[in-house]
């Protein structure tokens, strides 16, 4: 069966906030010009550039979860 439009629109907002944390950590961990000082051998804005990217890659992850609950199952319907 499809998919209402407001599942749609709820999982294009999340690929849509997903990507934007992604796009945050990449800039920081890479093209950023703070420096944090360094932790375990590793500028500590690369670690937080990491983890950001990290939750945009869960967050996809999530919406990709989402998007596969709403999925509605026919013979659930075929008993009433």
């Amino acid at each position: 069966m499809k998919r209402p439009v407001a599942i749609w629109i709820n999982v294009g907002f999340r690929l849509l906030v997903a990507l934007a944390y992604f796009l945050v950590g990449l800039y920081v961990a890479f093209f950023s010009e703070f420096d944090l000082g360094m932790n375990f051998g590793i500028p500590t804005i690369v670690l937080f550039g990491l983890l950001f990217m990290a939750y945009g890659l869960f967050r996809i992850w999530r919406a990709y979860a989402y998007f596969n609950s709403t999925e509605e199952n026919d013979e659930e319907y075929q008993e009433y």
